[in-house]
């Protein structure tokens, strides 16, 4: 989904598959503020045709990419291409005025991105939540691994934990996780925060072990969430997870234990 300005662009498809884009004279202006809402490859031809029509007002434009597509493949992998640095080209190539983007997965997406700003809304959405669950001193901020603590590190929030995660090389899938920093102390709160939830593996297997540690209630705060976790196991009755906090970035279908948080771009861009 492409929005100009709050106006939502229309697109359709012709028979053969090919993108039709109606007509938005209406809504460019002397400055514009493309709202980019990533869900398929096609949505990148249709940025494509919309920049090029703002274009030829010679006005300026400025992107907000709400999910960066393909953030997560950003580096080599031997037998795999890097794709993230061609998509940041096609980027590039469109000459934005200003790029922000929402919780990028990891820093070489704003290394790529010409003229690019990350914008961390779960650090402006975790006081609020931690007000609601009404947490003290005896609850905890988890991390869980060195990525979403390094990414979260400003939280502001003295008491938090940081877990350390064993992959299978070969699967991806994981093998162990162990606390690295902090403590859980019987009957804490815990809020688990990272950037993006797919299956939720990682955060089930976070919250089953902060179970077995004494935690008493487990929530998980992530910006982008996957309709995969739908179908997982994370929002099953019996899970160790009592709710999922997140933005509509990548869904919106509701679900007893999701409550969606909307981002106002007016406080960022």
């Amino acid at each position: 989904m492409i929005v100009l300005n709050t106006y939502a662009i229309i697109t359709e498809q012709f028979p053969n598959k090919e993108t039709k884009v109606k007509d938005f004279d209406p809504y460019i202006l002397k400055d514009n503020l493309l709202e980019f809402t990533y869900q398929e490859d096609g949505d990148l031809i249709k940025l494509l045709f919309v920049k090029k029509r703002i274009d030829q007002e010679q006005v300026n434009c400025k992107l907000v990419i709400n999910y960066m597509p393909y953030s997560r493949m950003d580096r080599k992998i031997e037998g795999d291409l890097f794709t993230l640095q061609y998509i940041c080209a096609f980027i590039n190539d469109l000459h934005f005025e200003k790029v922000y983007v929402i919780e990028p997965h990891s820093a070489k997406t704003i290394e790529l991105l010409r003229n690019s700003e990350a914008i961390y809304p779960a650090l402006d959405w975790l006081p609020a939540i931690m007000d609601q669950m009404q947490f003290t001193d005896q609850d905890r901020i988890v991390f869980p691994d060195k990525g979403a603590a390094a990414r979260y590190h400003n939280t502001g929030y003295d008491h938090s934990c940081i877990f350390d995660k064993t992959r299978n090389p070969e699967t991806g899938r994981i093998e162990n996780m162990l606390l690295k920093q902090g403590d859980i102390p019987k009957g804490a709160k815990c809020i688990i925060v990272d950037d993006l939830c797919s299956a939720g593996g990682t955060f089930l297997w976070a919250g089953q072990t902060l179970k077995q540690m004494g935690a008493s209630e487990i929530y998980l705060l992530v910006t982008h969430c996957e309709p995969r976790v739908l179908s997982g196991k994370l929002l099953d009755q019996d899970s160790p997870i009592d709710k999922v906090f997140t933005g509509t970035s990548m869904m919106q279908q509701t679900h007893p234990k999701i409550e969606y948080i909307t981002i106002n771009l007016e406080n960022y861009v």
